[in-house]
């Protein structure tokens, strides 16, 4: 078995573990004393290795190593976990952890499901213009997950308020301010990160007609429908009648938008597969 084989089934289980180690807060007193420690440790070398795994694939091959849908949602996982921890350095979120830490495992484990077990690089060597194209669809895929996340949260502690139910779900999560601020805030990232991605792309496509590029792809109606749908999150709070409730509700449909696009790019039907 050789390193990549090794860090593609190691990579979920890490994750995995993660997230049930960050959903030890919900236990709260009874969490044991060694739990936090252990939760940070995890994350950080699932991270670590996961960062390795690109090193690797971007050695043995000489290319850009984002290459192909399954290495595309790998970055997309690892970017949503590193996103996570720096913005909850400052104001740690276990029990959000607990559903972050365990979408990315979900993620990689499709990706190790169906990624390559050696390094493969591109039949064209990607330039600087479509590196940049793909680190930022990365990184604005990553803030609209957690968007969707923190906005499906916030759904789960507004339902459990008018329930009139405080059990240890309602004690654990955080209010439902900080939860629309994490909608707002993570949706307006990938908003500007989307904008970028989305123009350069564009670019792209004019300046290379052998992609076949068209405005009536499906992919990029998706894509530029969530661009839309996610300004209108970000500045939710300016747009009358849109309150946090139907903001978050706004998320979680852009979330199932974003795995949706994902899933566009693993068929013949998105001009990326050409």
């Amino acid at each position: 078995m050789n390193s990549i084989q090794l860090l593609t089934v190691i990579l979920p289980l890490l994750y995995f573990s993660a997230s049930s180690l960050y959903g030890m807060a919900y236990a709260e007193d009874r969490q044991p004393t060694w739990a936090a420690r252990a939760q940070r440790s995890v994350v950080i070398i699932a991270m670590a290795l996961h960062v390795w795994l690109f090193l690797i694939h971007n050695r043995e091959s000489g290319e850009f190593p984002v290459q192909g849908i399954a290495l595309t949602v790998s970055a997309v996982a690892l970017t949503t976990a590193l996103l996570f921890r720096v913005l909850t350095l400052r104001i740690p979120q276990p029990s959000v952890g607990t559903l972050v830490l365990g979408t990315v495992g979900c993620l990689q484990l499709v990706a190790s499901s169906f990624g390559p077990m050696v390094a493969t690089g591109s039949a064209s060597p990607l330039d600087a213009v479509a590196i940049l194209h793909i680190l930022m669809m990365v990184l604005a895929s990553a803030a609209l997950i957690l968007s969707g996340l923190y906005g499906w949260l916030h759904l789960l502690q507004y339902r459990q308020m008018r329930r009139r139910v405080f059990g240890t779900l309602f004690r654990n999560l955080p209010s439902l301010e900080s939860l629309s601020v994490m909608v707002r805030r993570t949706a307006t990232a990938g908003f500007v990160c989307l904008t970028l991605g989305l123009n350069v792309g564009i670019g792209l496509g004019h300046a290379r007609p052998e992609h076949e590029f068209k405005y009536r792809d499906p992919q990029v109606i998706l894509v530029t429908a969530l661009w839309l749908h996610f300004g209108v999150i970000a500045f939710s709070r300016r747009i009358p009648g849109l309150n946090a409730r139907r903001a978050s509700t706004m998320a979680i449909g852009g979330l199932l938008a974003l795995l949706t696009s994902l899933a566009l790019m693993a068929t013949n039907i998105s001009f990326h597969a050409s």
